[in-house]
């Protein structure tokens, strides 16, 4: 098995992304050379539009969209909105890239921010959209990938169609709620027993005693664990002859984990479950996701884990210092 070491302090990092497009990506590029493949890309973008008779409108930012689909009563995109979308994504020579499709796939969410998603183009895209309507959008690659390219999925300066429907707009609250239930759905039917609810939302089960104090602002822990996603598959662990050390109260690990290691004793072996707003929120999400391995590596982004990931912790307090 593979395994891919994380760093906690990541949570703290900003996104390489500046308007969605990577420093590194396009380091290489003089303003002249932005603006000779900005012109190239519009060129290319308004022939096809030409060519297949579709009547699209341009944006200030420079994609085109065409509204598939109106809902003139459903809610407005705003600020920090959760949404919930289904896409179907091709490059403009017509070749298929991914889709998540209603009725058989999960939508993908992502959080209206900054820097909350690859393309951009189909970030500032989705403020222009309610709930329930569906807009095909047509973005040149300085808003999606610049000069990066992945195997022949596609190459450096790729345009993208993308068509996306809004299924789902929720608040940061309803995001809580929808953790709780999952994490809920998932005790019942693992038919795990004695384990806390904390008012934070950490679910919190002691597995064997420890004795002693428990850890305190300023003192330094030293912990296994092994992370999970509540499908089993593994984020990160500790090798056998390992730990992991930070100190308590320097915002070093995501807030969950710090929580439920207040919690416990020297010695003691937990379970922690912890919602995605203790985790690592709202994330980067990456459209097609299986980029995303690649980008990491090559320290492009350093957003491991998709949005609105609820983690699970096996993890021992072996030392307090």
């Amino acid at each position: 098995m593979k395994k891919t070491k994380l760093n906690f302090n990541k949570l703290f990092l900003m996104f390489i992304l500046l308007s969605g497009t990577s420093l590194l990506l396009q380091s290489c590029f003089s303003d002249d050379d932005h603006e000779d493949q900005r012109s190239i890309d519009n060129r290319l973008i308004l022939k096809y539009l030409s060519d297949n008779d579709i009547d699209a409108e341009k944006d200030e930012n420079g994609y085109y969209y065409e509204v598939i689909k109106s809902n003139t009563s459903g809610s407005e995109v705003k600020d920090k909105d959760i949404l919930s979308v289904y896409y179907k994504m091709n490059l403009l020579n017509g070749k298929k890239i991914d889709s998540l499709v209603n009725g058989t796939d999960e939508p993908a969410k992502f959080k209206i921010t900054d820097k909350s998603l690859i393309p951009v183009g189909l970030r500032y895209g989705s403020s222009k959209m309610k709930e329930g309507e569906k807009f095909k959008f047509f973005i040149p690659s300085h808003l999606a990938y610049g000069n990066y390219s992945y195997d022949d999925l596609f190459q450096t300066n790729s345009i993208f169609i993308i068509e996306s429907e809004i299924v789902k707009i929720e608040t940061e609250d309803e995001q809580k709620v929808i953790d709780k239930d999952s994490i809920d759905d998932y005790i019942v039917k693992n038919s795990i027993v004695d384990i806390d609810r904390i008012t934070s939302g950490l679910y919190y089960k002691r597995v064997t005693e420890g004795e002693g104090d428990k850890p305190v602002d300023g003192k330094t822990v030293k912990i296994k664990f092994i992370a999970k996603y509540l499908n089993g598959n593994i984020l990160d662990e500790t090798d056998d002859d390992e730990t992991f050390n930070f100190k308590i109260g320097n915002n070093t690990v995501i807030k969950g984990l710090e929580e439920g290691i207040k919690l416990m004793q020297e010695g003691e072996k937990a379970t922690l479950i912890i919602p995605s707003h203790l985790a690592y929120d709202e994330s980067l999400q990456i459209f097609p996701e299986k980029v995303r391995e690649d980008l990491l590596e090559k320290e492009f982004i350093s957003e491991e884990t998709p949005p609105f990931s609820i983690l699970k912790f096996e993890v021992e307090l072996v030392e307090i210092i």
